[in-house]
């Protein structure tokens, strides 16, 4: 019985992992596209969409470099609860009792940094000529 409930929760964690995975695959494509779909268009067209750059850079041809800089920590965990461990405490007659004895455990403290850094460049007419990414947290933006 114990068994078969640990496969199954083995077999549920897996299923989980595995749609996060075609998720993670989802979200890459949607952002590759999106930012596809800004080389050959106006820079004009970019800053509407994306906001003012948090940096940009004149090129000796004329051309322009965007970036787009965001970032920001998460922390979790360092709190405490409550767990019950089961004990058995024998008696004389050679039998035993089980009992739930509490626990304080404290999960332990998480930090986690996500950051995306947008580089585009920009020819001197003023057409977006391409882009590259970098960092954990690069997605395409949610749209109304």
């Amino acid at each position: 019985m114990c068994r078969a409930i640990i496969r199954f929760v083995t077999a549920l964690a897996w299923l989980a992992l595995a749609g996060c995975a075609a998720m993670n695959e989802e979200a890459k494509r949607k952002f590759q596209a999106e930012m596809d779909g800004y080389v050959g268009r106006p820079v004009d067209e970019l800053i509407l969409a994306r906001g003012v750059p948090s940096a940009s850079a004149s090129l000796s041809t004329g051309g322009r470099v965007l970036e787009y800089s965001s970032g920001r920590t998460s922390i979790s965990g360092g709190y405490s609860y409550l767990t019950y461990t089961p004990v058995f405490v024998p008696n004389s007659s050679g039998g035993g009792t089980w009992i739930s004895v509490p626990s304080h455990q404290t999960a332990p403290i998480h930090t986690s940094e996500r950051r995306c850094k947008l580089t585009f460049e920009v020819s001197a007419a003023g057409k977006v000529l391409n882009w590259r990414a970098e960092g954990n947290d690069c997605l395409a933006q949610a749209r109304p």
